[in-house]
């Protein structure tokens, strides 16, 4: 008798957006289906039904868009009780990721329970994916570097201001700087202000991320694997002057390995 393959819905929970990735089968991790809704306006839990409802049943029978997995990972506490209710229509009871549930991965830090269920999901996915010591960047809302250690500790890392930020700080600090957009810098020398605002903050900010990426391997004395993730990663990518391995999507794979661990699913294959 074939086994009825099982859909799993992540849903990440962030300070800029709710990221949704949809994965029809999930023993296998491909096709990945993904979405995002920015999170920063006041959303109602309709917007989220009809936003989550929009990505799962159009790639899901009628019959298989009810009793979806779901597992959760959120920084954002008081967008949890909305995205639970938008949710409770079609899926099942979810899995809300802790660090208690990052099986495979062990904490050289004093307060686990502190650390963001992002930056604990993207690097036990980057292990799993080199199994080697990485290094995390994720150019979200901010620019967060994680780290894992050879035997897949978590060793720490470093918080910056993401480019959005650094962007409007430049804005709401000074009287006559301009709101740009983000686009890729044409050289390190802006030849007007909005130039001068792009080549400062991505230049600065690739040159921060190899900078402190340097200083902890050698202060770790630890060779790492640099991945990149997170909305802007691509942006700086080019940037950077130490080799790394683009993955856009590593947090739903990441998420996707946790439900696996935790539920004993079979998986046929572990990261992409």
């Amino acid at each position: 008798m074939k086994k009825q393959r099982q859909s799993l819905l992540a849903v990440d929970i962030g300070n800029s957006t709710i990221g949704l990735g949809f994965y029809p089968d999930v023993s296998i991790g491909k096709p990945l289906f993904t979405a995002a809704l920015q999170s920063r306006t006041k959303l109602s839990v309709e917007t989220i039904d009809k936003f989550i409802h929009k990505l799962v049943c159009e790639r899901s029978s009628p019959a298989t868009c009810v009793g979806i997995d779901v597992i959760i990972s959120s920084v954002v506490p008081n967008l949890n009780r909305k995205v639970l209710a938008a949710i409770s229509a079609f899926c099942k009871v979810p899995l809300i990721i802790d660090y208690h549930m990052a099986k495979g991965l062990s904490f050289d830090v004093p307060h686990p329970e502190m650390i963001g269920t992002d930056r604990i999901v993207n690097v036990l996915a980057g292990f799993t994916l080199f199994n080697k010591p990485v290094a995390i960047i994720d150019f979200g809302t901010a620019t967060t570097i994680t780290v894992a250690g050879r035997q897949a500790n978590f060793m720490g890392g470093a918080i910056m201001p993401g480019l959005d930020i650094m962007m409007k700080s430049l804005t709401c600090g000074t009287a006559r700087l301009p709101m740009v957009s983000l686009s890729r810098p044409r050289s390190v020398t802006g030849r007007d202000t909005a130039s001068a605002i792009t080549a400062g903050v991505i230049h600065g900010t690739a040159g921060a991320v190899d900078s402190i990426v340097r200083g902890i391997e050698k202060e770790c004395h630890t060779k790492l694997r640099m991945i990149l993730t997170g909305g802007h990663a691509a942006m700086v990518s080019p940037f950077l002057k130490k080799d790394h391995a683009l993955k856009p999507h590593l947090i739903f794979e990441g998420m996707r390995l946790i439900f696996i661990r935790n539920t004993g699913h079979a998986d046929n294959n572990c990261v992409y």
